[in-house]
């Protein structure tokens, strides 16, 4: 089958924003990778005593998704759902028409001192902007994990080789962990048509005659039926990619709809306390 073949590929830069241990790989190492339109890479960085989070913050138009590779990450929203997410689990928060959340809690009943890991938001389709949110927690034992010649592979969003994630997107998407040795090659399977993008947190691999090493954001085209990756050496990434919607995308802070007049929308439901607020402590 034809190799995808690279479009772009980059270094993630530091986020503006959030600070030195955070890179922000999508939009600003590539453009967005649709249906995904928002990708940070956090840590790995220690949590101080007073370390308090991220504090209150609405969403709308979008999943957000949180996969933890190192240390707890606790998330609280204004539909009371609380939930302490470990190294391994997947955080996938519906906003829909509008959610409050906290995520980052410092947690004095949890030891773990250092925190690494992606979020990442996805576009909800244009009929689903509005749905209601939801909250949904996915332990790392119920993601598949399987072993390929060395080469090891979680599938936290969609499926690969027979292996399907439990995870239901609105937007058809995938996410595949990776974890490949040295000297070793993989061929992934993507379907023709939808967008893929490998992300590499720590190592150096080579696809389509081109070196991708840590922090590095790589774009492929839509032609092909796989992408082809030789580790030089012992590596962790991930691909993601899928569907493309081929919607409009209209961004303002943690808001992403499809028009001007829909993120005026969801601001006046902000602002009205539509959303709700956080009720529990933290």
């Amino acid at each position: 089958m034809p190799h995808k073949k690279i479009l772009h590929s980059s270094k993630a830069p530091v986020s503006r924003s959030m600070g030195p241990h955070v890179k922000q790989v999508i939009p600003s190492g590539v453009e967005h990778l649709d249906p995904f339109v928002f990708l940070d890479h956090f840590g790995p960085f220690e949590k101080t005593p007073h370390f308090q989070g991220v504090p209150p913050h609405p969403h709308a138009g979008i999943a957000t998704i949180t996969y933890l590779i190192e240390g707890s990450n606790r998330h609280v929203d204004s539909y009371d759902h609380d939930a302490m997410v470990e190294p391994g689990d997947l955080a996938w928060m519906r906003a829909g028409k509008g959610i409050v959340h906290a995520e980052g809690i410092h947690d004095p009943n949890n030891p773990s001192k250092i925190i690494h890991g992606l979020q990442l938001w996805i576009s909800l389709p244009a009929k689903d902007k509005f749905i209601e949110p939801d909250f949904f927690h996915y332990k790392s034992s119920e993601l598949p994990q399987f072993t390929i010649e060395n080469t090891k592979i979680k599938v936290l969003v969609g499926e690969l080789f027979n292996h399907s994630s439990p995870v239901e997107s609105l937007s058809p998407a995938y996410i595949f962990e990776i974890k490949q040795e040295a000297d070793s090659t993989i061929e992934i399977p993507i379907q023709k048509g939808y967008t893929s993008g490998i992300y590499v947190i720590d190592g150096e691999l080579e696809t389509d005659a081109k070196t991708l090493t840590s922090n590095s954001i790589t774009k492929f085209d839509k032609e092909g039926e796989t992408i082809l990756i030789n580790a030089h050496k012992k590596s962790h990434y991930f691909v993601l990619g899928g569907e493309p919607l081929n919607e409009p995308i209209v961004a303002y802070a943690s808001f992403v709809m499809n028009s001007k007049a829909q993120i005026q929308q969801v601001i006046d439901a902000y602002h009205n306390g539509e959303m709700g607020e956080i009720k529990m402590t933290y």
